[in-house]
């Protein structure tokens, strides 16, 4: 196949993926990533469209193809970086462009040898997959391991490939007219190849945010962050299966009288108190195992797994003084409030069991006045955690 059929079979495939990212930009609006890889693609297509155009080498073909593959390698670049939550400071690929064109303009005016013309071409390339198979490798967070991998390999044997080309170009004795048509088609047909590859793998990599930015969504409550309830019941279900024979605890907690911080400070003054409450659960010194939820409205669950009945009731009492004494800034006010605690504890306890146990203690501690711990193990009356008040004992007795 002649190189002439090979470029319009290049342009079309270029045009093809850039029209397909870009059409899928409009629909995933929120994706920023995407509209950088559409750009990039649209860059290597009017890349190819400029050297193809003009084959003999004059500004047109040298300086614009050469500048929109750079440009092309820089937003693939960025948009790695965005995708994978990463900062770049964009003074670096700016100066990696302005180096490589600088170098263009001075081969234009002063023509070197092919081996330096093909050298120099093959180095920028490397630099360029090597700095985007360092995000993909060292960068990328464990959800978007898959889409990394294979999009890194794409880079890693493109690599290859320009190593390959610079080693026949500094052996020349191996050099014969044969090879170089060979190589002239290789060329193209790798290009078309990577092409496809690369967006074969930044499709990938869309696809699994998009999974897991819907796990998400599905999992975690929007608020606070926490997982919510089925997320945690989900969660905790091969914990509990797994350490079998042991002590488990449920801690639920209601914030008292949220209803009146809501009349009091609005529906977003009731938020900022729900942020800071979590906040607070986590500046607990919760157990390394333990799994925190907004179980519903302002009642949140803590299950902490492999844990006595006295190990969770100090710990619901430590975090129920944190609260107490740490209020939630609100337009330069403080709102102070409180939590009641419910604790169930049992062994081999089926969690939707022990939940409602922790719900009938939680209920015993609001009885008693609220702002305090009732701690019941399962078939028994709660009882007060060690510290509340006498007639808080009394009561929930």
């Amino acid at each position: 196949m002649d190189t002439h059929t090979l470029g319009i079979i290049g342009l079309a495939v270029g045009i093809a993926i850039a029209l397909s990212f870009s059409l899928t930009s409009v629909v995933l609006r929120g994706m920023a990533a995407l509209y950088v890889w559409a750009a990039a693609f649209w860059l290597l297509t009017g890349a190819g469209l400029a050297q193809g155009y003009d084959e003999n080498g004059s500004f047109l073909s040298v300086i614009v193809g050469s500048a929109l593959i750079a440009l092309a390698n820089a937003a693939m670049l960025v948009g790695i970086a965005m995708h994978l939550g990463q900062p770049l400071r964009l003074r670096w690929p700016v100066i990696v462009i302005g180096v490589f064109l600088a170098i263009q303009v001075a081969f234009l005016l002063w023509p070197p040898s092919q081996v330096v013309e093909t050298m120099v071409f093959g180095l920028k390339s490397i630099l360029w997959d090597s700095w985007m198979v360092y995000l993909l490798l060292v960068r990328a967070p464990r959800e978007l391991r898959m889409g990394s991998l294979f999009t890194a390999t794409v880079f890693i044997i493109d690599i290859f490939f320009y190593l390959s080309r610079g080693f026949i170009s500094l052996h020349p004795e191996i050099e014969s007219p044969e090879l170089a048509s060979l190589l002239t088609t290789s060329n193209y047909l790798f290009g078309i190849l990577c092409t496809f590859l690369l967006s074969t793998g930044f499709t990938l990599l869309l696809s699994q945010r998009l999974v897991h930015d819907l796990r998400q969504a599905a999992e975690v409550d929007g608020l606070t962050g926490l997982l919510n309830r089925t997320a945690l019941i989900n969660a905790a279900l091969p914990i509990l299966h797994a350490n079998r024979g042991h002590t488990h605890a449920v801690l639920l907690f209601d914030l008292d009288h949220f209803k009146a911080i809501n009349d009091r400070w609005g529906h977003a003054g009731g938020d900022a108190v729900l942020k800071h409450f979590t906040r607070t659960l986590r500046e607990g010194r919760l157990p390394a195992r333990a799994l925190v939820s907004r179980y519903g409205g302002e009642e949140f669950m803590i299950l902490v797994p492999c844990t006595s009945a006295n190990v969770a009731a100090a710990l619901a009492e430590s975090l129920r003084a944190l609260v107490e004494r740490s209020p939630a800034a609100y337009g330069g006010d403080e709102i102070r409030f409180t939590t009641s605690v419910g604790v169930a504890t049992g062994e081999n306890a089926h969690l939707q069991r022990l939940i409602d146990t922790a719900d009938d203690a939680l209920y015993q501690a609001k009885r008693a006045g609220r702002d305090r711990v009732a701690v019941m193990v399962s078939g028994e009356e709660a009882a007060p955690a060690e510290g509340d008040a006498p007639e808080a004992a009394g009561l929930a007795m």
